[in-house]
């Protein structure tokens, strides 16, 4: 009981955070949508299987209908995002492709340049223009490269 007490208070708050970027017909769960790293880092792993789908229920039911709540319990005002970017977009890394890590900004031949946020490298063998994919998820931004099954979080570099 101790433990669920203790748990309720996180889980609030990552609804909080999370859930305006849920879409109502988006059947992702939080386990598809988030890291590893990230599901255990907010306790989500300690959830009972019940309770992991009833959270899971209630951002697909509740998703589009919350608005972020800051610390301090006023409302925050959504991260900007540029109109124009839409919720996937696909192109290919302007040059060679050797992997990423923290702070690195990969360029598109779309022109769109994104910052990786995420602390875990890749390191890949040289490639020329590999096909890339970024994605609006639950968290923000991801990039993923085609031939590699990682992904990392990103958001647009020089905003």
């Amino acid at each position: 009981m101790t433990r669920t007490i203790r748990i309720l208070p996180l889980c609030a708050l990552l609804l909080a955070c999370v859930a305006p970027h849920v879409r109502a017909d988006d059947s992702s769960t939080l386990e598809e949508r988030m890291s590893f790293k990230d599901f255990t880092r907010f306790g989500l792993d300690k959830l009972s299987p019940d309770q992991l789908r009833g959270l899971n229920d209630w951002m697909k039911a509740h998703g589009q209908d919350c608005a972020p709540v800051a610390a301090n319990g006023a409302s925050a005002a959504p991260s900007a995002q540029p109109a124009a970017t839409p919720d996937r977009v696909t192109s290919r890394i302007a040059g060679e492709f050797s992997g990423w890590e923290q702070g690195t900004v990969l360029v598109l031949e779309n022109g769109q340049k994104w910052e990786v946020r995420d602390d875990d490298p890749l390191i890949a063998s040289r490639e020329k223009s590999p096909a890339v994919t970024v994605e609006k998820g639950l968290l923000g931004w991801t990039i993923s490269v085609a031939g590699h099954p990682e992904i990392a979080h990103v958001i647009p570099a020089g905003k």
